[in-house]
């Protein structure tokens, strides 16, 4: 059996196709939107620097924005292993920030005389690691071979869970 249909019939078919299909793309959108909502995140920069006063050794850790992800408790943990892991007995937080930017940390000293310094700067590196080495000459720190220095930069807003 041969069905014939009319041009206007197979028209208003496609219309009606469209529409549908424009539905249920606009409650695609929807749904990703509510989803957006409900997974409500708060969006900053964070970096963390954990130190050890007797030893001298120092952990730093940051989120510069690309996969994997860390949480500001990711951030800190990852921080006190590094100081851990490179020598440090009693590792204290030192320095934590939500703030994006560039950072630069020194540290100078001789056994259980170290001095820690910050530096911080929306502008560069070179600006972050002079305004550490500032911070650290105000502390009473001597430059000199040994001193020891990280910069780092958090371009990007990382994310941490908001919750309700």
């Amino acid at each position: 059996m041969i069905h014939s249909y009319s041009p206007v019939l197979i028209a208003n078919h496609q219309i009606q196709k469209l529409k549908m299909n424009r539905h249920l793309f606009v409650c695609f959108k929807l749904t990703i939107l509510l989803v957006v909502l409900v997974q409500h995140r708060d969006v900053q920069a964070q970096s963390a620097v954990y130190i050890c006063k007797e030893t001298g050794r120092w952990g730093v850790a940051w989120d510069d924005g690309n996969a994997p992800r860390m949480s500001m408790e990711q951030t800190k943990k990852e921080a006190l292993k590094r100081c851990t892991d490179w020598g440090g007995k009693d590792c204290q937080l030192f320095f934590s920030t939500t703030n994006k930017g560039w950072y630069s940390f020194f540290q100078g000293g001789e056994k259980g005389k170290y001095v820690f310094a910050i530096g911080k700067s929306l502008v560069s590196e070179k600006e972050s690691m002079k305004n550490a080495m500032d911070d650290y000459l105000q502390k009473g720190g001597i430059i000199q071979p040994g001193c020891e220095t990280s910069s780092w930069h958090t371009p990007k807003d990382a994310i941490t869970k908001k919750k309700n």
